[in-house]
C-alpha cells in the first residue's frame, strides 16, 4: 500500500511526513471552504440574468478572467471562511501547514538562539492555504456555467 509520503523502499523522513500532513490538511480545508461557497447563492453581485449560480463561480471568474470592484468582498468571504477552518484545526496539523509557509522558511534561517519560539501565526497559515490551494483551484475551476459566463465575457 502507498500513501502520500512514501513506500517501504525509501528512508523515513520527517520532513515528508509534515509535508504530507500539510498537504491532506490543506486538501482537506480547501474541499470543505469550496463547498460552502457552492453553497451561498443569495445575494451574488453578477446579476440577475448571469449564469452563474453560487459564490464560487463568482470568484472562480474573477480569479480566471478579471477582478471586479466587488472583489475585495469576495475575499474577506473568504478569509473569514479560512480563518474558522484554521481555527479549529488541532495544534499539530495547524503547525504542519505553517512549517510549509515562506515565514517558517525566515524563522528556520534565523539564528536559533534569538529566533522566536513559537512564531505560528493563524494569518499565515490562512494566507497560505488561500494563495497555494484555495485561488488555485478557482483559477482551474471549470463548470458551464463559468464558461457560458467567460465566453459571453
Amino acid at each position: 500500500m502507498r500513501d502520500l509520503v512514501g513506500d517501504m523502499n525509501h528512508g523515513l523522513s520527517e520532513s515528508a511526513i509534515i509535508r504530507a500532513l500539510a498537504e491532506q490538511v490543506c486538501q482537506r480545508l480547501t474541499r470543505k471552504i469550496i463547498a460552502t461557497l457552492q453553497g451561498l447563492n443569495n445575494e451574488l453581485l453578477s446579476g440577475e440574468d448571469s449564469p452563474l449560480k453560487n459564490t464560487w463561480d463568482e470568484i472562480c471568474v474573477q480569479v480566471q478572467f478579471e477582478a471586479s470592484f466587488s472583489w475585495e468582498a469576495y475575499d474577506e468571504t473568504v478569509r473569514g471562511l479560512a480563518n474558522a477552518e484554521v481555527e479549529e484545526l488541532l495544534r499539530h496539523e495547524r503547525e504542519a501547514v505553517w512549517l510549509q509557509t515562506s515565514e517558517a522558511d525566515r524563522w528556520d534561517s534565523e539564528n536559533e538562539f534569538r529566533r522566536e519560539p513559537y512564531p505560528v501565526v493563524n494569518d499565515d497559515v490562512v494566507e497560505y492555504l488561500m494563495t497555494e490551494y484555495i485561488y488555485c483551484q478557482a483559477a482551474n475551476w471549470s463548470n458551464r456555467r463559468i464558461r457560458e459566463y467567460l465566453d459571453g465575457a
